[in-house]
């Protein structure tokens, strides 16, 4: 899976560490969300989608925003990785994306309390 993330945020650098210290199975690959980046890695994606957005590729299928944090997530295993796996299908991530698109927002806001 590949996880494209606004590598100039420290909320999303420190999302990704976090993830990455998880991913036992060493599944996920984090690419800045940036154009040379994305060029760089050959990955053919419709650059429509906002750069300060989280984009998840699976399976040459593209997800964005909460639904792209939870399908992440579930790959981390454990408690984390089993709710996330829920709250990754339709309906629970059409609900929780203005959450996320407030958070992304205020992003940051936030960043004091992360270390990127």
């Amino acid at each position: 899976m590949i996880i494209l993330f606004d590598n100039n945020c420290v909320v999303c650098r420190s999302f990704k560490n976090w993830v990455i210290r998880r991913d036992k199975k060493n599944v996920l690959r984090f690419i800045p969300n940036d154009f040379e980046s994305v060029k760089n890695n050959k990955i053919k994606i419709n650059f429509e989608f906002p750069i300060n957005t989280i984009i998840c590729i699976d399976e040459n299928k593209v997800y964005k925003g909460s639904r792209a944090i939870f399908l992440t997530l579930s790959k981390t295993g454990g408690f984390v990785g089993i709710i996330s796996k829920l709250l990754a299908t339709n309906i629970f991530s059409y609900l929780l994306q203005p959450t996320y698109l407030i958070f992304a927002k205020n992003r940051g806001k936030f960043a004091r309390f992360f270390d990127g």
